[in-house]
Parts: structure tokens; sequence; C-alpha cells
């Protein structure tokens, strides 16, 4: 029987000298989990051959030993009998009718057929079971019929107590007068098998202490030594202590003999935790197998898959796929820092450092790890790379990101100048926090794992965080904590956005932040969709976040690369052309309070203004480590400064004006000068 969730072992209830009858047998089998005592059987039964003494005593047969006998023996009977008009005769009913008796049934098969007596429970997917599987056909169509083996146990019943049965596998009474009680045949001499039935006690943990002591004298009581052989002898219930059955008064009364040879088999009971769903499911698999023509190893493997928790092996075709990909994203990242570093891409280290380059790099190496928790089982510390890694590896992109943006604000203050000082103390430590604070809530409390259990696919494991679990608390609040690094450097992308020494800077930043952020709802929309198959669930995060990755990569690498590229063609004609909003002019941004002093108070006004200056006021005298490869220095490349705004006749008139203005003092300057010098000549002659 099944064992329910809400009961413990309650051995400090039970008397020592009880339990050590019941810590070996079938009461091993049948009564532990995980070697923890949860139930003890009251008492047992189990499944037998019942061979037919008056028809095998008439063909000089004995009850068979393997099943290639009982099908020599069935056939020669079958024959006989038929001769003789006896067309009745049920020839060999198995009990594989839709009833929860099939599992038992096809456990004895696949036991049956194990290598040696010692041996353990064959796996499904062995050749043994497959031998199994194909002799329950080859038992049926030689000898049987699918009317036999669907026959259900009333039915069957009813013409076993009649005589009119040859052979069949029961839970039943004892019929020694008309039938042989023998173990299961096996295929080889020696191999048996007999599935296990019976009722268990057990002890309900939600009641009081005074009740659990009291629940533990009965227990005591009904699973004592002088109870359990009373019920053997009184009323043929028969008890899982093995030592029992070497008393002489318990012989007397019943065959000891044949209970020590048989070779019991317990139930899977612990394999989902519905076990009336898994047996639903075996029995609809195997029936496809015995009525129609599935194959015996397809047949199997679906049997095996009803409990098998699937994972992604890293041997396998998809696992050597995603080690392949994930590989060489990794090789190619950190190969980045040779074109980052090289003489002619300077103006990488305008964005970066060295040191910041190379965090950025390894941060996104870092989010390639939690690729690697889909290879192989699922364990809590892989739920921890996904809940954490990703996470932090994400920040630790963006931490020297934000770095950058705070030293280049437009107005001077002493944040940006401490930032600036501080910048690679500060993305380590911020990481380091953020990987102790991770590691801290691991360690107290470990993320669990939930199993999904699918009706046509296959079992997979999953990570999840117990709302009730003091870890989501700590999750939700460094999740919450950190989402503020991204609308700060939304805000300061668009303040940053005109500043001219930092426009391509701050486009691949914006383009990050746009792409990052997609890719953020995107994830909680899939996420909060509970897709019940094992290869969407592995292979869509996998794709997620090598996409994130590289997506990331070509930003902050090749997209930058563009951005200078078009730069370079710009200048290919050496002249400089700066396109100008005609509309707001420098002049006007005196009242626009750069440096802090602004008329308006309002933030919202302020954000604006800066977002319309070009120019960067945040400028130190002294070069720093973060742009000093990359210093700006003013060009020598002729100008032209394109307006672009709507301008009204008065602007359009003052360019031509001043230029006017300009050309005639120029012209006046130039013949004062040729004036005055030719004074000089004469003077001095």
């Amino acid at each position: 029987m099944p064992i329910p969730p809400k009961c413990f072992c309650g051995s400090k209830y039970i008397s020592n000298d009880t339990l050590e009858h019941y810590s070996s047998g079938i009461s091993k089998q049948i009564g532990y989990i995980e070697d923890k005592l949860v139930s003890v059987p009251l008492f047992i039964d189990s499944e037998i051959l019942y061979s037919n003494r008056k028809l095998l005593d008439r063909y000089d047969e004995k009850p068979p030993e393997t099943w290639d006998e009982l099908i020599r023996i069935a056939s020669k009977i079958k024959e006989n009998e038929s001769q003789k008009g006896n067309d009745d005769l049920i020839i060999f009913a198995p009990n594989f009718a839709d009833t929860e008796l099939t599992l038992c049934t096809a456990s004895n098969f696949f036991h049956s057929f194990r290598d040696t007596v010692e041996s353990d429970m064959p796996s499904y997917t062995s050749k043994n079971c497959i031998r199994a599987l194909e002799k329950i056909k080859e038992i049926k169509e030689k000898v049987s019929s699918d009317e036999e083996y669907r026959c259900i146990d009333t039915e069957l019943f009813r013409n076993l107590i009649e005589g009119n049965v040859l052979f069949t596998m029961f839970f039943g009474p004892s019929l020694e007068d008309q039938y042989y009680i023998t173990p299961i045949p096996g295929e080889r001499p020696g191999l048996s098998a007999s599935c296990i039935g019976g009722q268990s006690i057990i002890l309900n943990k939600y009641i009081s202490e005074e009740r659990r002591i009291a629940s533990g004298k009965v227990i005591d009581f009904f699973l004592s030594w002088e109870i359990q052989k009373k019920n053997i002898i009184n009323h043929r219930k028969y008890s899982s202590i093995p030592e029992i059955y070497e008393d002489e008064e318990v012989c007397r009364s019943i065959d000891c003999e044949l209970l020590k040879k048989l070779q019991f088999i317990a139930r899977p009971t612990n394999l989902l935790p519905n076990y009336n769903q898994y047996s639903f499911k075996f029995r609809n698999i195997i029936f496809d197998f015995i009525y129609k023509n599935a194959k015996a190893s397809e047949t199997l493997q679906k049997i095996e898959d009803i409990a098998a928790i699937s994972f992604i092996s890293p041997s396998s075709s998809l696992g050597v796929v995603v080690i392949t990909i994930n590989g060489l994203l990794f090789i190619l990242i950190l190969s980045t820092l040779v074109i980052v570093f090289h003489k002619k891409n300077q103006f990488y280290l305008k964005f970066y450092d060295k040191s910041s380059w190379c965090l950025s790099l390894f941060c996104l190496c870092i989010i390639l790890v939690y690729n690697c928790s889909f290879l192989g089982p699922l364990t809590t510390f892989k739920c921890y790379l996904f809940q954490y890694f990703t996470f932090i590896g994400l920040l630790g992109l963006f931490y020297p990101i934000l770095m950058f943006e705070i030293i280049n604000f437009p107005s001077p203050n002493k944040f940006s100048e401490f930032v600036k000082r501080y910048h690679l103390q500060l993305n380590f430590g911020l990481i380091i926090m953020d990987l102790s604070y991770s590691a801290l809530a691991y360690s107290l409390f470990p993320s669990k794992i939930k199993s999904v259990y699918v009706d046509d696919g296959k079992n997979f494991q999953k990570c999840f965080l117990d709302k009730t679990n003091p870890q989501y608390i700590l999750f939700i609040i460094m999740v919450v904590s950190k989402v503020l690094v991204f609308p700060s450097m939304a805000v300061l992308s668009f303040i940053e956005y005109n500043l001219l020494n930092i426009k391509n800077e701050i486009k691949t930043i914006t383009i990050l932040l746009y792409f990052n952020l997609l890719y953020i709802i995107f994830f909680i929309i899939i996420s909060s969709f509970h897709f019940e198959q094992f290869y969407f669930h592995s292979i869509s995060k996998i794709v997620i976040i090598d996409i994130i990755v590289f997506i990331n990569y070509l930003c902050i690498i090749w997209v930058r690369m563009y951005y200078e590229k078009g730069i370079k063609d710009d200048n290919s004609y050496g002249v400089k052309i700066v396109k100008k909003k005609h509309s707001r002019p420098l002049n006007n941004m005196e009242g626009r309070s750069l440096d802090g002093h602004s008329r308006s108070k309002s933030l919202a006004i302020k954000i604006i203004n800066y977002h319309y200056y070009n120019t960067s006021l945040n400028t130190s005298k002294k070069d720093d480590s973060l742009n000093k490869s990359n210093t700006i220095t003013q060009s020598s490349i002729p100008e032209i400064n394109l307006y672009t705004g709507i301008m009204t006749k008065s602007q359009s008139e003052c360019p031509m004006q001043s230029n006017q203005s300009e050309q005639s003092e120029q012209s006046e300057q130039s013949e004062q000068s040729e004036h005055t010098g030719k004074q000089n000549n004469n003077n001095n002659n």
C-alpha cells in the first residue's frame, strides 16, 4: 500500500524489541523510505502459482519451475483436453485485466528474469525485462488468449473454485486439495518472484503527544510475536517477521517451506507521489504491447519514463551541442580582449579601462555558467547558480557602465570625482558584496527542487523558491535593491545623450538598456507559463541565456566599433561635420543651470536641460586612468556647423551679417597694418 505523506515512523513510541523483528526481510522493502522506517506491515499476502492438481496428475506432470516448462505443459494439456471437448478450460490467466493487479503480475515476470536470486529487480530498459515482456506475449500466443489474460479477479476466482483453471497467478485462499501451491516460475530453475500485498500500520504525526504514546502501545500489541503468530494460525494472515516461520506450532498449521522459498518483490509505491496514477499509466502502456503491436523496447522505455526524471546528459548529442555552443561563446568573449587592447582600437579604452573590460567580459562568461545546470541531474547548487549567478552576471556587466555614466555627468560634483577615483574598487566591491549575500542565502536557506510529472512526455525537475522560505524574502530584497541600477542608468543615459565626447558610448548603452529590458520582460512572461515539456523547459532557457550573452557582447564590442567606423568615414574628406539645433543656442544655456543653479526648481526641467547640452563640463585637469589613453584634444580638422533646426528670419540673417562684419573688420585691419608698415619703413629710412 502507498505510504501517506502525513505520517512518520514513530519509532520512539514503539518498543525496540518490536522494531527489531521488522528490521529485515520484506519489511525492509515495504516499510522503509531512504533508510527511514515509515510503516510496519500488519500482515502480508503474496501472489503465487496455482496449478490444477487433477489435470497435472492425469498427464503425469509436476508444477512448472520455469516459463518454458509452463508453455510445454500447458500446450500438452490444452491439446488433449481440446480433443475431449473441454474447450472451456482456462489454460493460463495471469491477471492482466484493467486493475491494479496488472502491475503486480508484470513485476513478477520482470523480477523472475533477473540474473541471480540475490540480484535486485532489473531496470525496465534492461535486456532482462525485454526478455520478460516478450515471454508474456509468447505465452499468450501459444497457450492462452486475450480473453484469459483480461479475465478479472472475481471471474477468475469463481473458475478457480470450480476447478476450471489450469494455471493462474493469484492472491487467494488455500486450495491445496484442488491445486498445487508453488512459487511463480522464472527464466531459470531457482528464480522466482512473488508480489507482496497486505496492510501496513502507520502513526499520524498530527495527533497530540498523549495520543502518540497511546497509539504506540496499541501498535506494539498488534505487532508482537504472539499476536502475529495467532493471526497466522487462526486467520492465515501471514507475518513479515522472517523468524516466525521457524516456529514449530506455526509450521504445523501452514507450509513454512513454501513461504521460505518465496522471493518477495514489493510494489513500486514510492516512484510517484500518487501510486494509483502510476499504476494507471503502467497498465495502459503495457496493454499496448500485450494486446496491440507495440515494440518491447519502446514499451519498456515508456514505463521507465513514467517515474524517471529526465535531464540532459553531457555525453548525449544535445549535451554535446550545448557544451560546444557555450564553449565557443566563452572562447569568443575572452579572445575579444586581444581586439580591445590592440593599439588600433584605443577608442575602446575611452569607454572602460583595461580592468573594467576584463570584469565586464568575465561577467558575461559567468552568465554562461548557468547553462551548465541543465547538464546532469538538478541539484540545489545548480538552482543557486541560476537564481544568483545569472542575476549577478548581468549586474556585473552593468556596474562599470553605471560608473562610466556617473563619471561623465555634465555638471561637476564630488560624487563623480569620488567614483572617478575609486571606480575599479567600487565595481569589484559591489560584485563581492552580491556574491557574499547570495552565498549566505544559499547556506542558510537552500533552494527547493520540484518534480514535474508529465502525462505524455518526459518528467523533469525545476527549481522553485518557496514563498514561506526566508530565502524567498532575501532574494526579493536583493532583486528590488539591485533593479534600481537599471532606471539609474536610463536616467543618466537620457541626461548624457547629447554629450559629444561620449555620444557613441551613450548610444551603445541605450541599446543595451532597451534590449535587456525586453529580455527581462520576455523572461518573466516565459516563466509565468507552466510549460510541462522537458525539452521546451530546458532548451528555451538555454537559448535565452545564449542570446542575452551574445547580444550584450555584440553591443559593447561590435556596435561600438560600428559607431567608431562611422566617425572615421565622416572624417575621410578632412572635414568635421557637427549637427547643431539652432532652436536651442548655447548662449541661452546660462539660464538652464548646468552647474546646479537653475532658476527652475523642477527636477524634470533640470534633466531636460542636461539632455540638450552637448559639451561635458565634468572635466579634470589631471588625466584619469579611465580616459588617459584617449584624452580628447582639439581637432585640427576644419569644422562645418550644420544647423538643422527651424530658424526665424532674424536668426538666419545673423550669421550672414556677422560674417560680413567680420570680413570688413579683417579688411580694415589689413589695410591699417599695411599703412603702419609703410610708415615704419619710411622712418627707418
